[in-house]
């Protein structure tokens, strides 16, 4: 199972939630010695290990993050996120925000982004900066008290800055790659995210947008339903995959979200007029 997040932490009405505005602070324990779960992340976030460690493994690399660390995440990134308790216990303090609040950040604190290279995800230890060890120290209590969003803000602003401040080029790196994406958000989450769409739901789900709202963003920006576009999508992302991978029809069929072969190869002939077999071959 893939967990969408913040979605599902939103959609359980998760206690250990709190929502701020366009941000959502999330206090997240376990006693399991390790677990392993696949993720998606549709918002920017940062994570503060707290106690154990994770590794998340990337389709092409291990990002390990220790304890007394923060990591950063751009949106959509999808990983297997391996926790491993410290004496029975994992404690990390997660902050998910939009492009709206880190641009408006941007503008309030007048950071221009200087870097031209893209980084998906960053990582700095907070131990080794006094500064920024104490805005954790004071987040973490803010955030289990029933204080004002404002306060809650402002203490998530200076974590940004003290990261700012000791690890400049990569966080102008990470700030460029959000910036990437920032154009249309909704376009980026549905296309990234084909293989888990099945239905109109999925895609509400995904986007945080209402069906009335789905339909007509679609209509605006591809000027097709919502069924037509993902049918569409999924078989170009099928032929890109015929034509450069050595994957078999089966394992394609199931990448981009088919839930049969015998229905893919259905819909794939019915809309180039050959097989996925016949057309791997003469492309």
């Amino acid at each position: 199972m893939t967990y969408i997040v913040p979605n599902t932490f939103i959609e359980n009405k998760d206690v250990n939630l709190r929502v701020l505005d366009n941000l959502y602070a999330l206090n997240y324990s376990t006693q399991k010695k390790s677990d392993f779960i696949s993720f998606r992340t549709t918002m920017h976030c940062f994570i503060i290990l707290l106690e154990g460690s994770k590794v998340i493994h990337f389709k092409d690399q291990d990002f390990f993050v220790e304890e007394n660390e923060v990591c950063f995440l751009t949106q959509n990134n999808y990983f297997m996120s391996e926790r491993l308790a410290k004496n029975s216990h994992y404690k990390s303090l997660v902050i998910y925000f939009d492009d709206k609040f880190i641009f408006e950040f941007l503008e309030k604190h007048k950071i221009e982004v200087l870097s031209s290279s893209q980084e998906d995800i960053v990582n700095v230890k907070y131990l080794d900066d006094t500064f920024l060890k104490n805005s954790i120290e004071m987040l973490k209590e803010y955030s289990n008290e029933n204080l004002s969003t404002s306060l809650l803000k402002l203490k998530i602003e200076e974590i940004l800055l003290h990261t700012l401040r000791i690890n400049k080029r990569n966080f102008h790196a990470y700030l460029q790659a959000i910036k990437r994406t920032s154009g249309n958000r909704n376009k980026f989450i549905l296309e990234s995210n084909i293989d888990l769409i099945q239905n109109l739901d999925d895609m509400c789900k995904l986007t945080r947008l209402s069906p009335n709202q789905l339909r007509n963003y679609i209509k605006q920006e591809y000027k097709l339903s919502p069924k037509v576009w993902l049918d569409k999508k999924r078989l170009e992302q099928a032929s890109m995959m015929l034509r450069n991978t050595d994957k078999t029809i089966s394992q394609i069929a199931s990448d981009i979200g088919y839930s049969t072969v015998s229905w893919f190869i259905s819909q794939f002939k019915k809309h180039y007029s050959i097989t996925p077999k016949e057309f791997r071959y003469k492309t």
